[in-house]
């Protein structure tokens, strides 16, 4: 099953390995890229980031918040 994370970005649901509320926490793209050298930092929210998804290679930042993608993954059935 897949996940919108908004525009026409789509993920697996059996990549994601962590979703952050971005509307509580400063987060900072420097961090990801010092703390995470690895990971690819994806940014689909046009500057306006509301959550981050973490998988194992790549950090997305959606536009989309925390709340409304743990809606969507409740919707998928099990």
């Amino acid at each position: 099953m897949f996940l919108h994370l908004g525009g026409v970005t789509v993920i697996s649901i059996k990549e994601i390995i962590a979703v952050l509320n971005l509307e509580k926490i400063n987060f900072r793209e420097e961090w990801v890229n010092q703390s995470l050298p690895k990971k690819q930092l994806l940014d689909i929210s046009e500057g306006k980031p509301k959550s981050a998804i973490f998988t194992d290679e790549k950090v997305i930042l959606s536009p989309i918040s925390s709340f409304t993608l743990k809606k969507r993954l409740k919707q998928i059935p099990a």
